[in-house]
């Protein structure tokens, strides 16, 4: 017998994930068709809901609560270095987590950036952010697709640095996404007349 409640969930998933990419592609300032299909990758999705936590977390606007999650993230980086069946399970090798690692400088650097006069996210500091999540090379694509779109800004510092601010564009149509799979799942099981 077919699960009902799972399908109703997974076609609630779908279409709110369908209509995620394609606000985001709605949104962009740029209609290459190139860059829209970029803008429908996984990728994308996921540096959003990084970029969403960002935000709902308030790390951007509180360096001491972003140095709390650095730490946190050091910490879980280190355990899974020193634990192979784990970090194997994760199909992660150790020269990538070490790159995601941030030195007390890194920290630092990280936290006075924010403070700056042009508060953000150091292109780097993101790129070991979500080491976890791809590696630093696909991180900047994504960065760079955002850009494209308008959603974000690049400002080069004199430190050869690049320093991320978000629109909130990604940050918003995440929040949205959310907001409607909460919304059709329950509405699709009471109208099928699926118990939850």
């Amino acid at each position: 017998m077919t699960d009902l409640r799972n399908i109703n969930t997974l076609e609630s998933l779908r279409r709110s994930k369908t209509e995620f990419h394609n606000k985001l592609c709605r949104a962009s300032f740029e209609p290459d068709p190139l860059l829209l299909k970029t803008l429908r990758s996984e990728n994308v999705f996921v540096l959003s809901e990084f970029l969403f936590l960002l935000r709902a977390f308030d790390l951007v606007a509180q360096p001491t609560k972003l140095e709390t999650y650095i730490e946190a993230h050091n910490t879980q980086l280190r355990d899974l270095i020193d634990k192979p069946e784990k970090r194997r399970l994760m199909g992660l090798e150790v020269p990538r987590l070490e790159r995601g690692l941030f030195s007390p400088i890194q920290m630092h650097k990280a936290k006075a950036n924010l403070l700056s006069a042009t508060p953000g996210f150091d292109q780097a500091d993101i790129q070991r952010l979500t080491i976890l999540l791809f590696s630093p090379e696909t991180g900047r694509r994504v960065i760079e697709a955002l850009e494209q779109a308008g959603f974000i800004v690049r400002i080069e510092t004199p430190y050869y640095s690049k320093i991320i601010q978000s629109r909130g564009t990604a940050e918003d149509c995440f929040a949205d996404y959310l907001d409607d799979v909460r919304n059709t799942v329950g509405h699709d099981l009471a109208t099928t007349g699926v118990q939850p």
